[in-house]
């Protein structure tokens, strides 16, 4: 063995451990060991690792491509929550509802220039069409929505019923009516949850419209990027600083999934979790929601699920998770840079759910 297949195996070792880490990380609370999830979020990286090391070996027709195939293979249900392959799924025309959830950043990219201007009044008018897709959606869960910006929801996309636990956060706006509403206080003013109860066809759903605490290191990841040199103490200094706040932010995720995952064990009707997690799916976050909950990325997503459109590429973090008697029938992602984030459409059916 030569000297660059000695060092390419030490490497493939190398990204193997730290893809079983990855797979670790959802079930491993971030307050008893916090860099597993760190490994979590990194896994569509990892995954791509250990793609390279298959390649690079079946090239030189090596034994050790099988290091890298088996923990891939071993982990399939991890490729599939960030690569979709239901290519060969019908759907259903009649009965859908059509749901979305989009982090809109206070429509800062949509809502620019003088009210009532020609500019303005086309990008509204562009966003529209955009997240319409020349179909009408039923329910819309949004996240960072200030009050001025929901009433620019309501009355564009005819929403009569509106709910938010926190004026300045989370929404939900319906064309079902609303007969329960709520919230769980996350203690902060930028992050929270709103949920309602909601009349559709006859039968109660409760829909929950979250966000999560993020990270808050994209600044911070774009300045090492762009400027870094890790041979500079400036540099080491930042990415230690950008280590904590990953820890500390992560632990909080974790603290707020638990409200929420106690509120849904205390709901009586099916329940739809929508929203803006800041979490990977190989994360404790994403685990402790969508325990008997589908994904609806999983069930009828096609191709990368990447939702997240900062400066950290190749994240899925955006969701909606739905009781089992909830069909799937569509799920879509619509990619243009209006937010920092992407919208993310389903189609559903409700079946069998008694009243």
């Amino acid at each position: 063995m030569g000297k660059l297949e000695k060092f390419m195996l030490w490497v493939n070792v190398l990204v193997i451990f730290a893809m079983f880490f990855a797979y670790l990380s959802p079930f491993i609370n971030p307050r008893q060991f916090w860099q597993f999830s760190f490994f979590g979020l990194i896994y569509p990286w990892l995954l791509l690792g250990n793609i390279i090391m298959v390649s690079f070996w079946g090239v030189r027709k090596k034994k050790y491509l099988f290091l890298s195939l088996i923990c891939i293979i071993s982990g399939w249900g991890h490729v599939t929550s960030f690569v979709g392959l239901n290519f060969f799924e019908q759907i259903k025309a009649e009965k859908l509802i059509t749901i979305g959830t989009y982090n809109v950043k206070n429509l800062v990219k949509v809502r620019i220039g003088k009210k009532g201007s020609e500019t303005r009044i086309l990008q509204e008018n562009d966003f529209i069409d955009f997240l319409k897709k020349g179909e009408e959606l039923q329910i819309l869960c949004t996240q960072e929505t200030s009050k001025f910006n929901s009433k620019f929801f309501k009355e564009r996309f005819n929403f009569p019923f509106v709910h938010s636990y926190n004026p300045s956060g989370t929404f939900i706006f319906s064309k079902y009516p609303i007969v329960n509403s709520g919230g769980i206080n996350f203690g902060t003013l930028t992050n929270s949850c709103s949920w309602a109860d909601l009349i559709v066809n006859e039968k109660k759903v409760r829909v929950y419209s979250i966000h999560f605490q993020s990270n808050q290191v994209s600044d911070i990841a774009d300045k090492v990027r762009h400027e870094g040199d890790l041979t500079k103490k400036e540099t080491l200094k930042d990415i230690k600083g950008m280590m904590r706040k990953f820890k500390y932010y992560a632990n909080l995720r974790a603290e707020q999934a638990q409200k929420v995952k106690n509120h849904i064990a205390e709901c009586p009707h099916p329940v739809i979790v929508c929203g803006d997690f800041n979490d990977t799916p190989q994360s404790y976050t994403y685990n402790l929601l969508s325990e008997n909950l589908n994904d609806s990325f999983k069930t009828k997503g096609v191709g990368f699920g990447t939702t997240y459109a900062g400066s950290i590429p190749a994240l899925r973090i955006d969701y909606i998770l739905t009781h089992e008697k909830i069909k799937v029938q569509s799920h879509k992602i619509l990619k243009e840079n209006y937010s920092d984030h992407f919208p993310v459409i389903c189609k559903f059916l409700f079946e069998n759910i008694k009243k």
